[in-house]
C-alpha cells in the first residue's frame, strides 16, 4: 500500500475521531448549561464527517509527498549489502576475545576433569559458537558436562555438586562469579577487563547408552515452582547443520531481534529458519528474497507452528506465550511491509 492511501485512511480515522470528541464535549457542556437542550446526533455525525474529510485530505497530501520522495530513492543491491553485513556481525573464531574465552573454558574443563575424573564421559561445546551463528557483539561459550549414568544418585545431586564446585572455585583460575540458570550454570570470568560468561550444562547420561542421550536438571525459581528434569541429547543437537545461506540469515535475524528486543530465543530462531526452508514450495534465488521468505514464515505461521526439539521430542520449542508470538509476528510483518514499499528499507531494518 502506498503512503498516500495509508495516510489518507489513518488521517480520516484520526480526524473523524478528534472532531467527534470535540463536538461531543462541546455539546455536553451546552447540555449542562441548559437542561432543555438534547444531544444533536446529526450535528455530531456531521462533525465526524468534517474531521474525516480534513484529516483524510491532509493525510493524502502528506502521503503523496512521501511517495514522491520515495520514488526518487535509488535502489541498492540488497543481496550484496545484507551478505556483507552478515559477515561484519559474525563472530570470527580468530577474534582475540573469543580465543581467550575459549582458553579460559578449557582451563575450567581441566579443573572439572581433575575433580571428577572418570565420572565425566565427555565435555562437548555446543551452541551458536559451534554453529557459526554467534554475533561478535554478544556471545558466550556453552559446554555440556556429560556425567556417566552411575556418577550420582540422581539429577538434583549432580547439579548441586557441580554448582558447589563452581561456588568454591570463585576467585580461582579467573572465575569472578557464578549464576544458577534454568538448565545450566553460568560461570563469569574477566577478559581484558570485561565480564564474560561460560555456560556449563551438567547432563546425567542414560544408563547403558552411549548415544549422548541423558537428562538435564531444570531449575524453577518461582514462588511455588518445583525443580524437575528434562531429556536431552547433545549429539543430536550438534548434528543439526545449517547451510552457509541459512547461517547468514540466522545472524541477520539475531541482530534484528536484538535491535528490537524481541522475545525470541536463538534456539527457536534457528529452528524457524530451518522450518521455513522445509515448508517452502521452492527456494527463492536471491538472498534478500530468502530472508523475506523466513520472515513471512514467522509472520504467517508462528501462531500455529509446532516444532519439536531434536534433542528431546517432548520439548515443543514453539510453545511460547501467545503475547510473545504476537510481538514477533508483528515485527516480522513490519519488515515485509516496509520492504514492499521501499526495498532499500530492509538494510536499515536489519542493521543497527
Amino acid at each position: 500500500m502506498n503512503k498516500q492511501t495509508k495516510y489518507a485512511i489513518n488521517g480520516a480515522l484520526i480526524g473523524g475521531a478528534a472532531f467527534g470528541i470535540l463536538d461531543g464535549a462541546k455539546q455536553y457542556n451546552e447540555i449542562q448549561e441548559s437542561s432543555s437542550k438534547d444531544f444533536d446526533w446529526g450535528r455530531f455525525l456531521l462533525a465526524i464527517g468534517k474531521g474525516a474529510v480534513i484529516g483524510g485530505a491532509g493525510g493524502f497530501l502528506l502521503g503523496a509527498w512521501e511517495d514522491y520522495e520515495n520514488s526518487k530513492i535509488r535502489p541498492v543491491n540488497t543481496d550484496l549489502g545484507l551478505i556483507s553485513f552478515s559477515d561484519k556481525i559474525r563472530l570470527d573464531e580468530n577474534h582475540p576475545t573469543y580465543i581467550q574465552l575459549k582458553e579460559k573454558g578449557q582451563s575450567i574443563i581441566f579443573m572439572l576433569l581433575t575433580r571428577y575424573g572418570s565420572l565425566i564421559e565427555s565435555t562437548p561445546m555446543l551452541g551458536s559458537t559451534v554453529n557459526g551463528t554467534a554475533l561478535k557483539s554478544k556471545f558466550d561459550i556453552d559446554y555440556a558436562i556429560n556425567f556417566r549414568s552411575n556418577a550420582f544418585r540422581n539429577i538434583q545431586e549432580m547439579f548441586d555438586s557441580l554448582y558447589d564446585f563452581f561456588e568454591d572455585s570463585v576467585g580461582k583460575n579467573g572465575i569472578t562469579g557464578i549464576r544458577r540458570q534454568r538448565k545450566s550454570i553460568g560461570v563469569f570470568v574477566r577478559i581484558d577487563g570485561v565480564k564474560r560468561k561460560i555456560d556449563f550444562a551438567p547432563c546425567k547420561l542414560s544408563k547403558g547408552k552411549r548415544s549422548g542421550a541423558g537428562y538435564l536438571h531444570v531449575n524453577d525459581d518461582s514462588i511455588f515452582g518445583r525443580s524437575s528434569y528434562t531429556k536431552t541429547n547433545v549429539r543430536e543437537l550438534n548434528k543439526v547443520k545449517l547451510s552457509p545461506t541459512q547461517r547468514r540469515i540466522v545472524l541477520l535475524l539475531k541482530n534484528w531481534k536484538e535491535k528490537n528486543d524481541l522475545p525470541l530465543s536463538s534456539h527457536l530462531l534457528q529452528n524457524l529458519v530451518l522450518d521455513a526452508y522445509a515448508f517452502a514450495p521452492s527456494k527463492p534465488k536471491g538472498f534478500t528474497t530468502q530472508v523475506l521468505m523466513v520472515l513471512r514464515h514467522m509472520a504467517d505461521n508462528l501462531h500455529v507452528a509446532f516444532i519439536r526439539g531434536v534433542e528431546n521430542t517432548n520439548n515443543v520449542i514453539t510453545a511460547i506465550p501467545q503475547s510473545d508470538k504476537d510481538i514477533i509476528a508483528a515485527s516480522a510483518r513490519e519488515v515485509i511491509q516496509e520492504y514492499e514499499y521501499q526495498p532499500n528499507s530492509i538494510m536499515g531494518m536489519m542493521f543497527h
